[in-house]
């Protein structure tokens, strides 16, 4: 199914077909302290080189337009256009606009900025999983109306693979967010539809067009619980892994504001903010994961699981999760300077149980009861997924950090839900880490079907994990950290509603994390 067949209820005009035109807005990202990406799409029936103009200016009127050129596109590259621009040494650091004009049409008008050097304060926003058919992206319109942010940091799950009828979609027709396609994305055309399909909201446009965005993969860009060879929600008819991944990762490259690394899967990087911040955006799934452990695999034919046998395979030095080389990136870009250290990577880094839940409620839930029992019953981590699964890549990653600085902050996304927890290498304090909630995914209070006040299971949640000093199962919503050389101030903010255009957003909690400080 072609872009147009499949975005039918634009109407566009046969002669709008044939001048190109830019319904997936634009975006920026990937700034170095002289460099940025811009980002759009021409929508058009031409199977030809299609020129598309860029201009750069230091007012939205465009009236000191300091930076422009050109660059042609075509079906190679799913009619998507970057720009690597360099920008004056006069306007580095401050905030610029940009656009694109093709034929007759002009795109929408953004505003990104490259990195600067001399700040005393710099704000992040942190995302992650934004599922389309979930509901509507109220938390990005929230977020792309606070002018006091300067980045955004999408940790994962900016797409889901899923069809209609599977996680999540249960609200998408009456929304009017049914997937495009309808099948579960496998192949080059299906992840190009899907990225598509979310580029046409209004919402993700906005945000993308208010500020510059770094973004990392999780697993459902490519599909459910991946690792370097393969993922949970891949199977055998769906073809060979390796040629989803391509497929994923070419589409993923196309259709984001990033720059593509030689190795399309090591996507780590570091973005310095002068001897202020010092940005790691670490992956953490295609590049050197190994297989998930499965905890079930573990009970043998008479139901008796062996614990002494799990534990062992689950401690296995082998096991990994960044990888050497990762490893070594994180200990070379710790310098003894003044600089935060922020490390953005994808799941949880802090170890998590759950507390007791009884089996009556455990029965009701539509899935993995057996999983839940075990894991209660045997005082075990609930997620192996998440750094919980590599505990011995994670004494590395601790070790790398070890005691160079006092100013780390871990963030993650994947769980959909809240977290503040103190991260410890054995006793010694290592640093915070600040979950962000999901954009419109699912937290652990849908999860239990409301058959748990979401205020009892969060109660019982933090007092079940020690180094656990906040949660939210609740709200949507998202993360904001304000850094400033003595303390970083940190704000989760949530929305009531994604499931209707009107809603109301809120301060969650206010943390201040302090150099060397644990959270009480």
């Amino acid at each position: 199914m072609g872009l147009i067949a499949a975005f039918t209820g634009f109407r566009l005009s046969a002669n709008s077909l044939n001048n190109p035109s830019f319904l997936h807005g634009v975006a920026s990202g990937d700034p170095t302290d002289t460099n940025v990406i811009l980002w759009s799409r021409v929508t058009t029936n031409s199977q030809s080189n299609i020129k598309v103009l860029y201009e750069v200016a230091e007012d939205k009127n465009f009236v000191n337009i300091f930076l422009r050129g050109q660059k042609f596109t075509d079906k190679r590259s799913d009619f998507t256009v970057k720009i690597d621009a360099k920008i004056p040494k006069k306007y580095r650091g401050k905030k610029i606009f940009y656009r694109f004009r093709s034929g007759n049409s002009i795109s929408e008008t953004g505003s990104t900025m490259t990195l600067p050097q001399d700040r005393n304060s710099f704000k992040v926003a942190v995302f992650s999983c934004s599922n389309f058919p979930s509901g509507y992206f109220n938390v990005y319109r929230d977020a792309a109306n606070d002018q006091s942010i300067d980045l955004g940091i999408h940790v994962g799950d900016y797409i889901y693979e899923y069809k209609q009828g599977e996680y999540a979609t249960e609200d998408a027709v009456k929304l009017g967010r049914v997937p495009i396609p309808d099948k579960e994305i496998t192949t080059l055309i299906d992840y190009r539809l899907r990225h598509s399909q979310y580029k046409t909201d209004k919402d993700l446009q906005k945000i993308h067009s208010s500020m510059p965005f770094i973004c990392a993969w999780d697993d459902h860009e490519v599909t459910n619980d991946s690792w370097k060879d393969g993922a949970e929600n891949h199977q055998k008819n769906e073809g060979l892994f390796s040629e989803r991944r391509v497929n994923a990762l070419k589409a993923y490259y196309e259709w984001m504001p990033v720059r593509t690394p030689r190795n399309k899967k090591n996507n780590w990087k570091r973005y310095k903010i002068g001897t202020l911040l010092d940005i790691k955006l670490l992956e953490t799934r295609l590049s050197a994961r190994t297989k998930q452990i499965d905890l079930l695999n573990f009970i043998d034919e008479s139901g008796i699981f062996n614990k002494n046998k799990f534990l062992k395979s689950l401690n296995n030095e082998k096991r990994e999760l960044l990888g050497s080389r990762q490893i070594s990136f994180i200990e070379k870009s710790i310098e003894s300077n003044d600089a935060w250290n922020l490390y953005a990577q994808q799941v949880l880094l802090g170890s998590l149980k759950l507390p007791l839940i009884p089996n009556e409620i455990i029965d009701r839930l539509p899935s993995f009861q057996q999983y839940l029992k075990l894991v209660i019953r045997e005082d075990l981590p609930f997620n192996f997924d998440a750094w919980d699964g590599y505990p011995a890549e994670r004494k590395r990653l601790l070790k790398a950090i070890g005691s160079k600085t006092q100013k780390n902050i871990f963030v993650a996304g994947d769980t959909h839900n809240c977290w503040v927890s103190n991260i410890k290498d054995e006793d010694s304090f290592r640093g915070v880490e600040l979950g962000t909630p999901s954009v419109t995914s699912p937290g652990a209070s849908e999860n239990f079907a409301g058959l748990i006040p979401a205020t009892d299971l969060e109660k019982a949640v933090v007092n079940k994990n020690k180094n656990l000093k906040w949660t939210n199962l609740s709200n949507r919503g998202y993360l904001t950290i304000n850094f400033n050389p003595g303390f970083a101030d940190a704000e989760f903010k949530g929305v009531n509603n994604i499931a209707s255009k009107d809603y109301r957003s809120m301060i969650l909690k206010k943390f201040k994390i302090l150099p060397g400080k644990e959270i009480i």
